[in-house]
């Protein structure tokens, strides 16, 4: 009788930890929310942490007990927003055996979609912005995300050197790409003109992956 009691005492523990935990994670999801409305309202010079407090519907006390500066705030929203877009290049990764020509263009295409959407653009332009001010920013801005989806491009082209010519350094291989698949979008983009539709990013894809490929492509299969 006293082991089955220690073992659910244990248990009910163990129950109580677990929520603790995500109570805390959703809190944590709660500021950083708070913080990405406020900095895109009214930018990042003028975001105060009583604001990003007061949004986020918590104390001061509380906020600095997960982040200890503004800057930090804003470093944890953009790794944030990139852990979303990582986890969006690992499953576009994710492809039929000896299909690395159907992967690669899902994963130039899922490249695209992160360049055009409103609210990374929204966040590029808040940077841009800021910038001057701020120019510890671009550095900030670029270690967690730009750099971020290049290495992971560069892992995968790593992983799949038996599709491709032997080219040296990956991570060139994958500036390669992405400024093929760049082009004159990502600016259109920021500019609000042009073509943005799912079609037209469709065929940007398209001739960059056979552009690229072209140049690296060995003509072997994974086989």
């Amino acid at each position: 009788m006293r082991v089955k009691t220690e073992l659910n005492a244990s248990k009910s523990s163990g129950s109580c930890r677990s929520q603790s935990g995500r109570v805390q994670a959703r809190k944590t999801e709660q500021i950083l929310d708070a913080a990405r409305a406020v900095f895109l309202k009214i930018g990042f010079g003028a975001a105060t942490v009583d604001a990003i407090a007061t949004e986020a519907g918590v104390s001061k006390a509380t906020l600095y007990t997960r982040f200890d500066s503004k800057e930090a705030l804003f470093a944890a929203v953009i790794e944030r927003e990139c852990r979303a877009c990582s986890k969006r290049m690992t499953l576009a990764e994710e492809a039929p055996a000896n299909d690395f020509q159907s992967a690669l263009r899902r994963v130039a295409e899922t490249i695209l979609d992160i360049f055009a959407e409103p609210q990374n653009l929204a966040i590029l332009r808040l940077v841009l912005a800021e910038i001057p001010r701020f120019p510890e920013l671009g550095k900030l801005f670029y270690d967690a995300g730009p750099a971020v989806t290049l290495a992971n491009l560069a892992a995968f082209l790593s992983r799949n050197r038996r599709s491709l010519q032997p080219m040296g350094d990956a991570a060139t291989a994958a500036q390669d790409l992405i400024s093929l698949l760049r082009g004159d979008l990502q600016i259109r983009a920021l500019l609000g003109v042009g073509d943005l539709s799912i079609d037209a990013r469709r065929r940007i894809a398209e001739r960059a992956v056979d552009a690229f490929l072209r140049v690296y492509s060995s003509g072997r299969d994974d086989t």
